[in-house]
């Protein structure tokens, strides 16, 4: 069976503590030798005094837990799931490892996201699958290795061997998955495989949720791979024309599709002393402020020109005319402007457009 070393750190120093040791608590455990106090004895004749279980120890009885005392008691604070990536949240109420995920790209195919993504980090840090299928992947064991000391002529070495299962599950509706991961197999020991070594509940808990952080990690940084492109994308200039809208209004007519010219506009309307009120991608609409005083005029042109434009508010329409996207300006009223304000508007307009993102 295939084997992949993720880790080996080495450590010079002689004696140094296993990785089991590192989990304890300082100091001894002579606690555990404390024999149960005698109960006291009042004799029948004397009053009885009154007792408080309030600092009571409870019985453990038969719980899974109960015998997770002195150096098999973990004392490390627990670990949290952390949602790293846009879109990732908890779900609450469950017993398992799971973050829920959302899709954050109408592009993508969100199972095969979440699918690629836990392949990829997996595979980047050089574990093997041994079954991926149906929305579940199982790896391979996973081993770690570290150098704890020498002893005589030969190293000491502290093994832990684990394996993982990711199952993962996306709604009908395409927009929402979640993967839940459990640690299936654990091993470890000095030298050797020490059978005497069991896991509770919450060293499981601990190992799958630090796995699952890892693995959201990378997600997070696949996801802002992809988010990185687009804004390049998005960030080249496009030409614009004069022409007319479907409605044979005087518009702009850009060269890019609709979603490019809409994420633009947030951009360009500030620099040309537009505030945006309001916007509806539904309608295709920003609803704007035209201040003179609230342009860049100084710092894009070199001179305090002012767009040929009353102070009020105004409405800017795009619509989607094959390839291209047209601009059409109203007024507050929804009604177009005249041919002669577009125009004079054209120049300033198609030169923002035209820049690239990073030099507006």
């Amino acid at each position: 069976m295939k084997r992949s070393i993720v880790a080996v750190a080495v450590l010079a120093m002689v004696g140094c503590s296993t990785p089991l040791e590192r989990r304890q608590a300082s100091g001894g455990f002579d606690y555990l030798e404390e024999k149960p106090g005698v109960p006291l004895v009042i004799p029948e004749t004397l009053e009885q005094p009154r007792f408080s279980n309030e600092f009571a120890l409870p019985d453990l009885g038969e719980r899974a837990d109960a015998d997770v005392v002195g150096p098999r008691l973990d004392v490390r604070p627990p670990l949290q799931v952390l949602p790293l990536a846009p879109g990732t949240r908890l779900q609450d109420g469950v017993d398992s490892v799971t973050v829920l995920i959302e899709s954050n790209d109408d592009d993508l195919n969100l199972a095969s996201e979440i699918d690629e993504a836990l392949v990829g980090f997996l595979n980047e840090k050089g574990v093997n699958l041994a079954q991926h299928q149906g929305g579940t992947i199982t790896t391979d064991w996973i081993e770690n290795q570290e150098v704890i000391g020498k002893k005589w002529w030969r190293e000491q070495v502290y093994e832990i061997r684990q394996r993982y299962q990711f199952d993962t599950q996306v709604k009908d509706h395409g927009r929402t998955g979640s993967i839940t991961i459990e640690l299936v197999d654990h091993e470890e020991g000095l030298d050797g495989i020490d059978d005497s070594i069991v896991l509770t509940d919450a060293d499981r808990r601990r190992y799958a949720i630090d796995m699952l952080n890892s693995a959201i990690s990378y997600m997070n940084f696949e996801r802002g791979q992809r988010q990185m492109l687009r804004d390049l994308e998005d960030g080249r200039g496009f030409n614009t024309e004069l022409g007319f809208d479907r409605d044979e209004n005087a518009a702009f007519l850009a060269e890019a599709d609709f979603d490019t010219v809409w994420g633009r506009m947030s951009k360009v309307l500030p620099a040309l002393g537009f505030e945006v009120r309001d916007l509806d991608k539904g309608l295709a609409t920003y609803f704007v402020e035209y201040d003179s005083d609230l342009g860049f005029w100084s710092k894009l042109w070199g001179d305090n020109d002012q767009l040929p434009l009353d102070e009020g508010s105004y409405q800017i329409l795009l619509d989607s005319i094959g390839e291209r996207t047209s601009i059409t300006l109203m007024d507050n009223n929804g009604d177009p402007l005249d041919n002669e304000t577009v125009t004079g508007l054209y120049n300033r307009f198609a030169e923002l457009l035209q820049k690239e993102l990073r030099d507006l």
